[in-house]
C-alpha cells in the first residue's frame, strides 16, 4: 500500500517506472519503498475506431493525504511517465482515497 495502477502505456515503460518512481513516492510519503505496489493494466484506448497510444493513466490508491502531497506526487509521477514513455501526450493522474477501516493486509486491519 499504496497501490499504483498504470494503463495506456506499454508494459516495459511501466517496468522502467518501477525503478525510480516508487522510491521518489516513498520519499514524499515518508514510507518504505517495499510498501508500494505498481501494477500495469494492459488495455487499449480507442477514439473514433482507432487505437490511441498517447494517453497514460495513473491511478493511485492510498490512505488520505493532504493536497500538497497530491501535488508533489502528481509532479513526480508525470515526470517519470514522460521519461519512461516520451510518446505520451497526456498524463492523467487520479488519486483515490482508501479508508483505513476497510483495508486489510494478511488478515490484519489498518
Amino acid at each position: 500500500m499504496p497501490h499504483i495502477r498504470v494503463s495506456g502505456i506499454p508494459e516495459m515503460a511501466v517496468a522502467t517506472l518501477s525503478r525510480n518512481l516508487l522510491g521518489a513516492l516513498a520519499d514524499i510519503c515518508q514510507a518504505k519503498v517495499e510498501s508500494f505496489i505498481l501494477d500495469w493494466t494492459g488495455n487499449r484506448n480507442y477514439r473514433n475506431g482507432v487505437i490511441v497510444n498517447d494517453i497514460a493513466q495513473v491511478e493511485v490508491l492510498w490512505f488520505p493525504k493532504d493536497p500538497k502531497t497530491h501535488h508533489r506526487a502528481e509532479k513526480v509521477i508525470r515526470a517519470a511517465v514522460l521519461e519512461a514513455y516520451p510518446n505520451a501526450k497526456h498524463v492523467v493522474v487520479m488519486f483515490r482515497q482508501l479508508e483505513p477501516s476497510t483495508y486489510y493486509k494478511d488478515g490484519q486491519h489498518y
